[in-house]
This record gives structure tokens, sequence and C-alpha cells, in this order.
């Protein structure tokens, strides 16, 4: 996944990197350093970034907009705009749009790297 910013995009507005799709949340990365991804998830109404883990690398959720519940391990937390969510390394996790009509937009950091994506059943 090419990144949205990068050396000589140092800057910009995190309204011009959202974008939304119909059938899926949506994933775009904002900057990638040699250790760390630094992303956005734009999660339309009824949509969800489904459970899967990272096993060696943890993340740290900031909600910007919207609301929904995130999983995180055996919890299940109600989150709004202005939260944040610590998912530690290997945790199971998913967000979920729970809103039929308003959309979530989710900034997310991941490290170490690389960070794999496992899914979880």
């Amino acid at each position: 996944m090419e990144a949205f910013g990068n050396e000589t995009k140092k800057h910009f507005s995190l309204e011009n990197a959202v974008e939304f799709k119909k059938d899926f949340f949506n994933r775009k990365r904002l900057f990638e350093t040699s250790d760390m991804h630094f992303n956005v998830y734009c999660i339309g109404p009824g949509q969800e970034n489904p459970l899967h883990c990272h096993p060696n690398s943890d993340e740290i959720l900031y909600f910007v907009e919207g609301a929904g519940d995130c999983v995180v391990g055996d919890e299940t937390f109600a989150v709004k705009a202005g939260d944040l969510v610590l998912v530690p390394k290997n945790a199971p996790h998913s967000i979920h749009n729970l809103d039929e009509t308003q959309k979530m937009v989710c900034i997310l950091a991941q490290s170490p790297l690389p960070c794999d994506h496992v899914a979880v059943k």
C-alpha cells in the first residue's frame, strides 16, 4: 500500500485523505517509516474492520468521527469521536460502525514493523 504522505509531502489535511467505499471499509496509509505505519480507516454506516490480530505489533486507535464498538480481546468498548484504544500485540480486535447513517473515521499507529495481519475466526 502506497502512503498518502511521504518525504516530499510531509503535511496535509486529514480530510483530503479520507475516502469511503460503498461495500467495505477503506484502509489508507497516511505515513510509513521504517518503524511505524500511520493509517486512517474510513468505515461507512454498518461496515466493519473484521476481527484480526497483529502477532508482533501494537496498535493505537484514535476515533476522529462517528461512533461504534471496538472489540479488543474479550472486551468491547463503545467508542466515539475523541476516544483512544490500545490494542496490544496479538490481541484479536475489530471495529464496527453500528450507525445506519453516520460515517466513522479512525486513525491508528502500528509498531514495530513488519505488522503482519492475521484473520481471526
